[in-house]
């Protein structure tokens, strides 16, 4: 859909592990300078579009996470969600509780963001390389620094996520 007029909405993981007591968080570099050149070759966590008609965001995740890294999503910490409601007997909605949103707000796209903050299961992660690269285990202590001092280097939209993520969670 090229349609801008409306907000494009995306799930996101910032995805955990722990590594000899360590914890270590899943990035990888944005790579999309064909069809986003602002943010091409800035640190993001795994996220993407719902992109067919009616997705469940814990299907987009679980989709999305394994599109970009080759892992396969193990649990969403703190998943909270209702059970699907059919009243109408042709329709279903349900109710569920992210980490946190994000929004874009100006330049870029107009994308509005349910973020989790996920487990994997045990493998080593694979670039997709038409979308992102260099997908890396990284210390937490080594991107809070870079999100403290240089977060040029992180992707605009995820920043809010990442100041969510170092402060209610004491990281």
């Amino acid at each position: 859909m090229n349609n801008f007029n409306l907000c494009i909405p995306y799930v996101g993981g910032i995805i955990e592990r722990k590594n000899c007591d360590v914890i270590e968080l899943l990035i990888q570099t944005r790579w999309k300078p064909d069809r986003d050149s602002i943010y091409s070759g800035t640190f993001e966590f795994p996220a993407g579009v719902l992109d067919k008609p009616f997705e469940e965001v814990f299907k987009a995740l679980k989709r999305e996470i394994k599109e970009e890294t080759g892992l396969n999503l193990k649990s969403v910490k703190g998943e909270s969600k209702t059970k699907i409601f059919s009243p109408q007997g042709n329709d279903a909605s349900f109710a569920f509780r992210p980490f946190c949103c994000t929004q874009q707000l100006k330049n870029g796209k107009p994308w509005i963001g349910f973020i989790f903050i996920c487990e994997v299961e045990e493998g080593e992660p694979a670039s997709q390389e038409k979308e992102a690269r260099d997908v890396k285990w990284i210390k937490v202590t080594e991107l809070k620094k870079i999100f403290e001092e240089t977060p040029e280097k992180l992707f605009t939209l995820e920043i809010g996520a990442w100041e969510y993520y170092f402060r209610d969670l004491n990281h």
